[in-house]
């Protein structure tokens, strides 16, 4: 059954979303090792790359959801320049020298690219190519460089899984032997630990990479801790600071060691607290490491402005559409600001994984049903299946129950039973359908199965279409009025899978974020505008 249209073209002023008054300033360090792209003034499709805070080319993209990365050499001599980049890879990569003169090199699945002096890395597909030639490959979906080792004869790279579920997201890192071809596991995710936001950083001279170590798939892991990790190029863990029971969305460290910023959301584990428990801890710290002293910056979390670096004692957020601005005294709120332009939805009920499921129930798991469950209500499931919940206030969930409870619809009863987040209860309907124990951690938990949520949409009558789809071609389902579940990062989150109810004309999504405003917890996850690359999507359910 098709969706309704809300309008073909809908005043959106009223929907409080993401887009910011006005572009923030240009690339903020005069590093001539420090490469950025922006939004060139209020095109859709330009954008400006600063090498050291100086302007050096325009590359132009060919979708208004895709990007430009780039990475430029130390001394900022060459820089290497990524265009249609989605958050994961992009199309063309070109090199561009300290006059501005743009040459193209290479066509393809472009992951990331690095410079040691003018010799130039990057990964297309799983190939590793270094000044042209292939010298080797990385393992998984979309293995990324993230520089060569000190001494010129290797390069560090994060490998992950190539797996039909949210552990795809869980990543690997490894030295790669240039005369070899052979990757050295380093610190490697498995049964006892996972790792992510795997950063390249020189302390005091000598090459690092920071990490967070995490045991779980998803953002909140319930009693088992995370930590802020600095480890040496050949793997061996230096320090591990900042345990905490809530979640490190990314994390930057100083060139002198002297501190590191990081982003960090509250893990609901008691609903009874409500939605609201944690709006004194989200947002953007600086800690000083000698001192343990750590002062928010910016108070929230930002879907727009994410954490990128620091710039001495500044931690510097921001996004390729948006631009950069120096972190002190700032509001996510007021970062992300309103929509002020027009784009089209389509009709959808929304339903919070917390929030509108049933209080003795652990949602911090259910994304990928809830998504599902969003997908098909007034349409497949026409019927209300309601629950009364307590938080944030006491209201009636008119589709709650559907994603806990035995039902049955054309021919098939969803009776899977499954445990929640916590490991407790045996819970029927989307959960235990579609969830499992697919998902690496110590102690596992339960996440979504791609092919559990594709047999979930199909077995209540959904036409489904699942792959790796384009911009163009999701808008072309929201036009046939579709909506299409993404699984992808989401600003950092791990895995995290909602659903596109529409789009903008600027080039982002509208979508019902089953776990709220910029995937924070929060109730407020209806009719959120992401830009592509704040979802960085690696499978889709369009239905």
């Amino acid at each position: 059954m098709t969706k309704t249209s809300l309008a073909l073209v809908v005043a959106l002023g009223t929907l409080a979303a993401a887009v910011s008054p006005a572009q923030a300033v240009s690339p903020y360090s005069e590093s001539p090792s420090v490469s950025h792209a922006v939004r060139a003034g209020a095109s859709n499709t330009a954008y400006d790359v600063f090498v050291g805070g100086v302007k050096r080319a325009t590359y132009d993209v060919s979708d208004p959801a895709y990007t430009i990365r780039s990475t430029s050499s130390a001394d900022g001599a060459q820089s290497a320049v990524i265009s249609d980049f989605d958050g994961t890879v992009g199309r063309i990569l070109h090199a561009v020298d300290r006059y501005g003169k743009s040459r193209f090199v290479a066509r393809g699945a472009i992951t990331s690219a690095v410079y040691n002096g003018s010799t130039l890395a990057y990964v297309d597909g799983e190939n590793v190519v270094v000044d042209g030639v292939q010298v080797g490959r990385l393992k998984g979906r979309a293995p990324q460089l993230l520089g060569f080792t000190s001494d010129g004869t290797g390069l560090l790279a994060v490998e992950h899984p190539d797996a039909a579920d949210d552990s795809t997201f869980v990543g690997s890192l490894v030295r790669f032997d240039l005369k070899s071809g052979a990757a050295k596991p380093l610190i490697t995710s498995g049964a006892d630990a996972l790792y992510r936001d795997f950063k390249l950083v020189d302390v005091r001279g000598e090459r690092h990479v920071s990490f967070i170590k995490h045991n779980e798939i998803y953002r909140c892991g319930g009693a088992e801790p995370q930590y802020l990790g600095l480890a040496t190029e050949d793997g061996v863990v230096r320090s591990l600071i900042g345990e905490t029971r809530n979640h490190y969305r990314s994390a930057v460290w100083s060139t002198d060691g002297a501190r590191v910023a990081y982003e960090v959301m509250g893990c609901v584990s008691d609903k009874k607290l409500g939605p609201n428990q944690f709006d004194g801890l989200n947002g953007v710290y600086v800690q000083e490491l000698g001192t343990g002293k750590a002062s928010r910056v910016v108070e929230g979390l930002s879907f727009n402005y994410a954490l990128t670096g620091l710039n001495g004692s500044e931690a510097v957020v921001g996004s390729p559409q948006k631009g950069y601005v120096q972190a002190a005294g700032l509001k996510a709120s007021t970062l992300d600001g309103q929509v002020t332009t027009m784009g089209r939805l389509n009709r959808a009920e929304y339903i919070h994984q917390l929030w509108d499921t049933r209080n003795e129930f652990n949602g911090n798991s259910s994304c990928g049903p809830t998504s599902a469950v969003i997908d098909l209500v007034t349409y497949q499931l026409p019927n209300e299946f309601g629950v009364q919940v307590s938080q944030p206030s006491s209201h009636w969930s008119k589709w709650g129950r559907y994603i806990t409870d035995e039902f049955s619809n054309r021919g098939t009863t969803f009776n899977r039973a499954m445990n929640d987040w916590s490991r407790t209860g045996s819970w029927k309907g989307a959960h235990g359908w579609i969830t499992g124990y697919y998902c690496q951690g110590n102690p596992a938990r339960p996440c979504a199965s791609w092919e559990s949520e594709r047999d979930f949409l199909a077995r209540n009558g959904a036409a489904v279409q699942q792959g790796n789809f384009t911009p163009a071609q999701v808008r072309a389902f929201i036009d046939q009025g579709k909506f299409v579940i993404m699984s992808g990062s989401w600003g950092s989150t791990a895995g995290h899978l909602s659903v596109v109810i529409g789009y903008h004309d600027n080039g982002s999504f509208y979508v019902h974020d089953t776990y709220g405003a910029g995937t924070d917890g929060s109730y407020d996850g209806a009719n959120q505008l992401y830009t592509w690359g704040y979802i960085a999507p690696v499978q889709m359910w369009a239905a």
